[in-house]
């Protein structure tokens, strides 16, 4: 007799394990929700209601994590973890629609929760990107001269032969941006963006069918650029900076990928303050969400990104990458763009840009295993190459 520990980390990784001890194909849809367990954080939970949580989800046979005030009977509210199999989890909701003081309300969210399908067909103008079966590559192409990783010009014919370069290395996605938005930099004008970005985009537009994704925030540029042929509108103030981007992008029927940023890039990386970095960026996607939809934007065409780099300590640059999956209960594509950003200089104790290669590489592949559906480098090459394999690994 030989005993060993596997690991299943979702339920198709379960059925594989399940088949190979030959069965009945009666038991594939039942033992896999008995095998995958979840942890799910219950934020802003009215006490009361958490003590019987705590006792439905220990009548249930999983359990949950709760403060010591709700045992002392304290009121107000409080957060809540709460762990158990899918078929656990199940039962509980049913013991929940029977309850006072919101757990009807959380039964239902629960539900939702469990049943949830992400997004896997991003439609972006007369495009659709498909996710999931692979992490997707964006390539960067900068037409900013003061762009942080140095290669940025306004030369039209050297950035597209750097596109076509990106494309030909498997890049499945090319992101044109035309203004700096390192820390400190200053914003440029509408005409000048406008300016540097259109020519480049008629003669790209004519040598790719791949989708273009334009980094901008104001209206009038991404109106230029959807004319010039841009499927998708990636906006670092996740329509927060004019009311007005939000028509343009439902006007148009593209893409959209709303990024949250604390404060501008000119002040972001000044007096860094989150109560809870991870709920605190959650919260502001999911009401960004909301507001993309009221406004007319379809949620098959909207992306999430939680901003690594943008108004984040180090620290909070690493949660994120490490809690990447809580992102993924919105339902969303989920976009991470760290490419050689200066936080990874500071861990591993150089300055040059190009020094931080290594590093680039391990924090991509790391992101992607912890779900980022499509990943924003500069380095398409390596990091397509490097791609192949995990997917080969993920693939057995």
């Amino acid at each position: 007799m030989i005993v060993r520990k596997t690991l299943a980390r979702n339920t198709d990784e379960a059925l594989q394990i399940i088949k190979t001890t030959g069965c009945h194909k009666f038991a594939h849809k039942k033992l896999p929700k008995k095998m995958i367990g979840n942890i799910i954080v219950i934020d802003d939970i009215d006490n009361r209601a958490a003590n019987i949580l705590k006792q439905e989800s220990l009548s249930c046979g999983t359990d949950s994590s709760i403060d010591e005030d709700i045992s002392r009977f304290k009121n107000g509210t409080s957060k809540v973890v709460l762990f158990g199999t899918t078929v656990q989890i199940e039962m509980l909701i049913s013991k929940l629609k029977e309850q006072p003081f919101g757990l009807k309300d959380l039964a239902v969210k629960l539900q939702d929760l469990l049943k949830q399908k992400e997004i896997k067909n991003i439609v972006c103008g007369n495009k659709k990107i498909t996710v999931g079966k692979k992490a997707l590559v964006m390539g960067i192409v900068n037409l900013s001269p003061d762009s942080f990783y140095g290669d940025g010009t306004t030369d039209e014919k050297l950035l597209l032969s750097k596109a076509l370069d990106m494309q030909e290395y498997g890049a499945d996605i090319i992101d044109v941006g035309a203004e700096s938005s390192r820390p400190g930099s200053k914003p440029i004008s509408e005409k000048e963006e406008i300016n540097r970005i259109g020519k480049l985009l008629k003669l790209l537009r004519k040598r790719t069918k791949l989708p273009i994704s334009v980094d901008t925030y104001k209206p009038s540029v991404a109106q230029v650029a959807i004319n010039e042929g841009a499927d998708i509108i990636n906006d670092i103030y996740a329509l927060g900076y004019n009311k007005k981007m939000a028509e343009v992008i439902a006007k148009n029927k593209v893409g959209v990928i709303l990024m949250h940023m604390q404060g501008n890039p000119l002040i972001m990386q000044k007096n860094i303050k989150y109560e809870d970095v991870i709920l605190d960026i959650f919260k502001f996607l999911s009401d960004r969400v909301d507001f993309a939809v009221k406004n007319g934007i379809n949620k098959n065409s909207i992306m999430i990104d939680p901003g690594i780099g943008f108004g984040k300590t180090v620290e909070n640059n690493l949660l994120i990458i490490k809690k990447l999956t809580e992102f993924k209960t919105l339902g969303l594509p989920l976009v991470a763009g760290l490419s050689n950003k200066n936080f990874l200089s500071k861990i591993i104790n150089v300055e040059e840009i190009k020094e931080r290669f290594f590093a680039n590489i391990a924090a991509n592949i790391i992101a992607v295993a912890n779900g980022a559906d499509i990943i924003r480098v500069h380095n398409v090459k390596e990091i397509v190459q490097t791609l192949k394999f995990f997917n080969a690994v993920g693939s057995v």
